[in-house]
């Protein structure tokens, strides 16, 4: 199971707006970054974070609905106006950390961007944010479904293992109090044989 952006889009300001569909998507996203102000708001960012989400998520469900109906060069159109709305998205988000890095939703925009890239399978990226998720907010309580994609990613998907990385994420997993017995009782298994690649596992 991927983590989906909107899971955490819920923290943030409700706002509706329309797009321009006849606009190329290239265009449109520079004339956007010409006209954002060097500085905005925080209710401003919360606005375009959450807007801009609608619209990944609407194209990701409209590329899976018509991807048969739709000839090569739409395809490629609508796979160029994804990849610049989630750039852009990135970007949005890096902006709420870096300017207001001290406020709630600063580490939910660290989440969205760990779950961004861990939808496109850019896993060193994402697993890069949760880590600079843990090193700037360290009380923060990632939940258990983040934690256990990040321990199946370092153990079964990341090359080569890192056994250090990969026997502390599930060992974080056991220290969690939303970790029900069984498990548990999987991670300490897992943990009992973390020397043992995927391949070795099943033969």
């Amino acid at each position: 199971m991927r983590l989906i952006i909107s899971f955490f889009a819920f923290t943030l300001v409700l706002v509706a707006c329309n797009t321009d569909k006849n606009v190329k998507p290239q265009k449109k996203a520079e004339k956007s970054l010409e006209q954002k102000p060097e500085f905005l708001t925080k209710e401003a960012l919360n606005s375009q974070i959450l807007l801009l989400n609608d619209s990944l998520k609407n194209l990701s469900i409209s590329r899976f609905m018509m991807d048969s109906k739709l000839d090569q060069n739409q395809k490629i159109a609508l796979e160029t106006k994804i990849s610049v709305l989630r750039q852009e998205l990135i970007n949005q988000n890096l902006a709420y950390f870096r300017n207001y890095s001290n406020d709630s939703l600063a580490p939910y925009c660290l989440i969205n961007i760990y779950g961004i890239y861990d939808n496109i399978k850019a896993y060193d990226l994402s697993l890069n944010y949760l880590d600079t998720l843990e090193y700037h907010y360290p009380e923060f309580e990632l939940p258990n479904v983040i934690l256990d994609l990040r321990a199946v990613t370092l153990d079964y998907v990341i090359k080569p293992r890192d056994i250090l990385k990969i026997k502390k994420a599930y060992e974080e997993l056991l220290k969690s109090p939303k970790t029900n017995e069984e498990d548990a009782n999987r991670y300490r298994s897992r943990l009992s044989n973390i020397d043992k690649g995927f391949n070795d596992l099943i033969n």
